[in-house]
């Protein structure tokens, strides 16, 4: 016997598991500046041999660190992007799908950047026992790698969050609010390109943390409408 399923159930499921997701990936950001803000003070004027004993040191940590800040937060994006298909899925707005892609190649720069990280720190600490000076050759590669893939060019994450609210604003989806503050976001992600202004990539991640949380909070209102 063939079972049915009800679309609208499924809908308002994945709905507030998107909803749950984005205000997930608001946490992800907290937790990842409690880490390596609080809990990591590495000490000043070390050299490199100097930071890698002291990351092998706090280890466990740091890698923690690295797999909620990277690997979780991609697992959640992934669940907010499939959600959001479905807001937009009775719309026909080139904008949106051209965000959609944009949000695609941030999840994949994000799971990578994570991959890269960890994968890395453990070769480098395992050349320490044999060459110390590949070792550190391989970790300051990694953390250019890490960098430039995951966090320190936002433009990815900058051009889906512009592109989604102008799609939004466009087709009076999850609310005005939401994405005007998604305008202020996206550009500011843009805008890190621009190495030479400081706190821009700051002021990308708080914002964003605000906007994920407006984002969930709305996901879980469309359950109910």
């Amino acid at each position: 016997m063939q079972l049915m399923t009800n679309p609208i159930s499924n809908n308002t499921a994945l709905l507030r598991f998107g909803g749950l997701a984005a205000i997930g990936m608001a946490l992800c950001y907290v937790a990842i500046a409690v880490i390596f803000f609080a809990m990591l003070s590495m000490p000043q004027g070390l050299d490199t041999a100097g930071k890698i004993q002291y990351v092998q040191q706090h280890h466990l940590l740091v890698a923690s660190g690295y797999g909620i800040g990277y690997l979780l937060f991609g697992v959640l994006l992934a669940i907010v992007l499939q959600a959001l298909q479905r807001v937009f899925a009775n719309t026909s707005s080139a904008v949106a799908a051209l965000a959609e892609r944009f949000g695609n190649v941030w999840l994949v720069l994000m799971m990578a950047s994570g991959m890269v990280a960890l994968i890395g720190l453990q070769m480098v600490f395992r050349l320490m026992e044999t060459d110390p000076q590949q070792a550190i050759a391989l970790y300051n590669t990694r953390n250019m790698l890490t960098e430039a893939l995951g966090g320190g060019i936002e433009l990815a994450g900058g051009l889906w969050v512009l592109l989604l609210s102008i799609s939004g604003l466009q087709q009076h989806r999850l609310g005005k609010g939401l994405h005007v503050l998604g305008l202020v976001v996206g550009a500011l992600g843009i805008l890190t390109v621009m190495h030479s202004l400081p706190y821009l990539k700051d002021a990308f991640g708080i914002t964003q943390l605000i906007w994920f949380i407006w984002l969930g909070i709305s996901l879980l209102r469309a359950t109910k409408a």
